[in-house]
């Protein structure tokens, strides 16, 4: 049996709704049933006023917010921390040091006068 994770919340979301947009008049939408997420994280923005449901259009934000290429870099970072069990920052910085290493550098001296 798989494991389930976790890695989004709504803490991690700012929620918001509007009014959906559409001709005027008698059918005019007054009801605030258009959704916009925000991930604070990334920035990352998924907006849905397709529908008349407010959870149709929230359903729908999720997975436009989840397709960005901000939140699907950041969902690769998070399954790599929990598979590795060290963030991407901290392997990147360790690659650095082991190729930034005195056996690794070269220093060569130029003498003008030569």
């Amino acid at each position: 049996m798989k494991e389930k994770i976790t890695i989004l919340t709504k803490k991690d979301l700012d929620i918001s709704y509007f009014v959906g947009s559409g001709a005027g008049g008698q059918n005019k939408q007054k009801n605030m049933t258009g959704v916009q997420l925000i991930h604070k994280e990334t920035g990352a923005i998924g907006r849905s006023s397709e529908t008349r449901s407010r959870e149709q259009n929230k359903k729908t934000a999720f997975k436009r917010l989840c397709e960005t290429p901000k939140m699907r870099l950041w969902i690769n970072a998070k399954i790599y921390e929990i598979r590795m069990g060290e963030s991407m920052e901290a392997k990147i910085q360790r690659e650095v040091d082991k190729a930034m290493s005195l056996e690794n550098l070269k220093f060569e001296y130029y003498d003008p006068t030569i």
